[in-house]
């Protein structure tokens, strides 16, 4: 079982990295504010590319027979996950896409029993955020009192970097021509600027198509 990475950032995906640690690379699925946090630091083949440090929740079961490996900067990131994967119909995946927020807010938020404020999270609807308050509410004090205020937004040099991804996405796995990715990509952010991660955006391109 793997407990923790530390290596050099090769590659990001639309919601996971690639890190290299004694020449093998490994994919690492991160929560949104995971991603955030790792947004400045460089990826690449060369020397250029910035080293990482990861605690890594470990996952594989019958209906998950692939290993899935779940990132997080600290312990504690990894310990408030853990607590939410006991809850009923909360998998690993829908506890990770969940963590838009830092861990306090998301915490705070179910120690008051704030079933509103659960369901505005990814993938957590009516029944979940039921679900999630009833198994802990009185569990999670010491989450919340972690640091609640939202991060600032990825500055420029990360959102360039946001947009050159999710073009290369569109141009070389999805068939579309560079113009037209680019323009794509202005419009979604020009619609919702605080876009911080290639799944927000992704979504935002394909809300804008339909409109």
């Amino acid at each position: 079982m793997i407990a923790s990475l530390r290596g050099r950032l090769r590659r990001r995906l639309e919601d996971r990295v690639v890190v290299e640690s004694s020449g093998v690379g490994y994919e690492v699925f991160l929560p949104p504010v995971v991603w955030r946090a790792l947004a400045d630091i460089p990826a690449g083949n060369g020397a250029e590319s910035g080293e990482v440090s990861l605690v890594i929740y470990y996952h594989v079961s019958q209906a998950q027979p692939k290993p899935l490996l779940i990132g997080f900067r600290q312990e504690i990131e990894r310990e408030f996950f853990e607590k939410l994967i006991t809850v009923q119909d909360v998998g690993p995946l829908v506890a990770a896409r969940a963590l838009v927020h830092p861990i306090g807010e998301i915490a705070d938020a179910i120690a008051r029993g704030d079933e509103a404020a659960l369901r505005r999270l990814p993938g957590i609807g009516l029944q979940k955020s039921r679900n999630i308050v009833a198994a802990l509410q009185g569990k999670v004090a010491k989450f919340a009192l972690m640091p609640k205020v939202t991060e600032p937004s990825s500055p420029p040099a990360a959102q360039e970097d946001l947009r050159e991804m999710v073009r290369e996405v569109l141009v070389k796995q999805l068939g579309h021509r560079p113009g037209e990715a680019e323009r794509m990509i202005t419009e979604a952010f020009a619609r919702k600027p605080k876009i911080e991660t290639p799944e927000e955006l992704f979504d935002e391109i394909y809300r804008g198509g339909k409109s």
